[in-house]
C-alpha cells in the first residue's frame, strides 16, 4: 500500500502548481500572508495555500472508508481557510467560533479512533488531543518547512507501524496519504518558502496525526512518542506564555524551532532536523 500511496506527493505537488497558477493568472482565491513582525518574519507576501490539500486526500480518505476523518479534516481545513482569509485582512476569525469549528473537528477526528458508546473515555481523550494537536501542529507552521516534514514523518512512520499497534490496513493507508501529500507541499514551502500552510494545512494536519494516534494510544501508550515533538513545543510554549502573562494564543518567537535557532541552528537546518528526531523518536516508539 505504501508505493502506491506515494502518488499523494506527486498529486499535491502538482494541484499546488495548479493553484498557484490560477491564484497569480486567474483569481486570487488564496488569502496572503502579507510580511509583519513575528514568527515568519517574510519580506513579501506569501500565499497560505494548505486548504489546496483538502482535495488532495479528501477522495483518498473517502475511498478508504475513513468517513468520520474525511469529515474531520474537511471542517478543520475549512476553519482554518476562514481564518487565513481574515487574517489577511487583519480580522482574525473570532475564537468562540474557531473553537467551535475545531471542537467539531476533534469530535469527528475522535469518532474515527473509537467507538464513543463502547470506549466513551477513550473517546474523550481522543477529542481533546485533537483540539490540542490541531493547535500544536499550527503552533510549529513557523519555520520554513517544520509543519510539512514534521507531519509528513510522524504520519509515515504512524503508516509504517512505528507506535502505531492495532491499526488497520485502512487507518495505516489513510496515514500514508497524508503524510506524502505533506511530502508534496515541502518544496513549496521549503528551502525557500513560495507557500504557507496557514492554518487550513496545519489544521488538516494535526486533526489526522490526532486520530491516527488516538487509534493507538489506549492499548499503546507508546504511540504518543510519534507526537512527542509536536506536544513538547504546545506544552512549553504555552506555559511560557501563561507565566509571562501573554495570552497563549499570540504567536511569538519561544517556539523550539526558534530556540534551536538561537542555539546556532541554521535555519534551513531546522526542518530535517526536527524531521529527523520525530522519525527517531518514532522508530524508538516501535
Amino acid at each position: 500500500m505504501i508505493p502506491t500511496t506515494a502518488i499523494a506527493t506527486v498529486i499535491a505537488g502538482a494541484a499546488l502548481g495548479a493553484a498557484v497558477y490560477v491564484n497569480r493568472s486567474v483569481v486570487g482565491w488564496l488569502p496572503d500572508d502579507p510580511p509583519r513582525a513575528g514568527r515568519k518574519q517574510h519580506a513579501r507576501p506569501i500565499p497560505l495555500a494548505g486548504i489546496v490539500l483538502l482535495p488532495v486526500v479528501l477522495p483518498w480518505l473517502l475511498w478508504l472508508g475513513e468517513w468520520w476523518l474525511g469529515l474531520a479534516t474537511t471542517i478543520a481545513a475549512s476553519v482554518g481557510y476562514l481564518d487565513d482569509r481574515g487574517k489577511e485582512h487583519g480580522r482574525d476569525l473570532d475564537w468562540r467560533w474557531k473553537a467551535l469549528g475545531l471542537g467539531l473537528a476533534s469530535l469527528a477526528a475522535a469518532a474515527a479512533a473509537t467507538d464513543p458508546w463502547q470506549q466513551p473515555f477513550a473517546f474523550l481523550g481522543i477529542t481533546a488531543l485533537a483540539f490540542v494537536l490541531c493547535n500544536a501542529t499550527n503552533f510549529l507552521d513557523n519555520t520554513d518547512g517544520v509543519c510539512a516534514s514534521l507531519s509528513a514523518a510522524s504520519l509515515l512512520c504512524l503508516s509504517l507501524g512505528l507506535g502505531s499497534q492495532g491499526q488497520d490496513s485502512q487507518g495505516l493507508a489513510a496515514a500514508a496519504v497524508v503524510g506524502f501529500a505533506a511530502l508534496g507541499f515541502l518544496p513549496w514551502n521549503w528551502p525557500r518558502p513560495h507557500l504557507f500552510l496557514g492554518d487550513a494545512g496545519a489544521y488538516l494536519l494535526g486533526i489526522v496525526l490526532a486520530a491516527m494516534v488516538g487509534r493507538s494510544a489506549a492499548s499503546h501508550p507508546a504511540a504518543l512518542f510519534t507526537v512527542a515533538i509536536q506536544l513538547a513545543d504546545f506544552v512549553q510554549v504555552v506555559t511560557a506564555r501563561i507565566v509571562l502573562g501573554l495570552p497563549p494564543w499570540v504567536g511569538d518567537r519561544r517556539h523550539l524551532t526558534h530556540i534551536a535557532q538561537n542555539c546556532g541552528l541554521p535555519k534551513v537546518a531546522v526542518a530535517p532536523v526536527f524531521a529527523g528526531l520525530a522519525v527517531l523518536i518514532g522508530w524508538l516508539a516501535r
